[in-house]
């Protein structure tokens, strides 16, 4: 797939699509450094391409790099990544220990689709902010963005090997 790639960027350099195309085909072989590169060029020709912004957001907390993770998730606030990049943002903020900015994320990504109330509430990183987490009026599912399969995908991917990298450097700690 990555050789289908780029022979194509070859011939046609300028379709960003192609090099975030390139960045999942690397993502998927957890080539992160490589598919940072990609998805990083598809958005300096695309600055509008708020999926390769996210998929930087996520590889740069693999990185644990927090400063550059808050501001690609900043830079993916659009279209099916909001209430996503929401969501991480609020994390970065817990991390940072500043509960009133993860308090606001958290509660702009439960407006844009209510599944991310109950994913709060099971998530333990949130439980000292539960009072500012503000329950919605309509518990039925409000996003009207549907994430593609191929994308949902991807993102649980790089969000379980994030996890999965945290969990064996806790232990490396220990």
């Amino acid at each position: 797939m990555i050789h289908v790639y780029t022979r194509t960027i070859e011939y046609n350099s300028d379709k960003p699509d192609l090099y975030y195309g390139l960045g999942i085909a690397y993502t998927r072989i957890n080539e992160f450094s490589l598919a940072k590169a990609a998805f990083e060029k598809a958005t300096e020709i695309d600055s509008n391409l708020y999926n390769a912004y996210y998929r930087l957001g996520q590889i740069s907390l693999l990185y644990r790099d927090i400063e550059s993770a808050e501001k690609y998730f900043m830079q993916s606030i659009y279209g099916e990544t909001e209430g996503k990049a929401y969501y991480q943002l609020a994390k970065i903020y817990m991390i940072k220990n500043d509960k009133n900015k993860a308090g606001i994320f958290i509660n702009r990504a439960i407006e844009v689709d209510t599944k991310y109330y109950e994913i709060t509430a099971n998530e333990p990183i949130f439980f000292s902010i539960k009072q500012l987490i503000e329950k919605p009026n309509n518990t039925e599912n409000t996003n009207k963005i549907i994430e593609s399969e191929k994308e949902k995908e991807i993102s649980d991917y790089l969000d379980n090997t994030y996890y999965l990298t945290k969990v064996l450097n806790e232990k490396k700690v220990k």
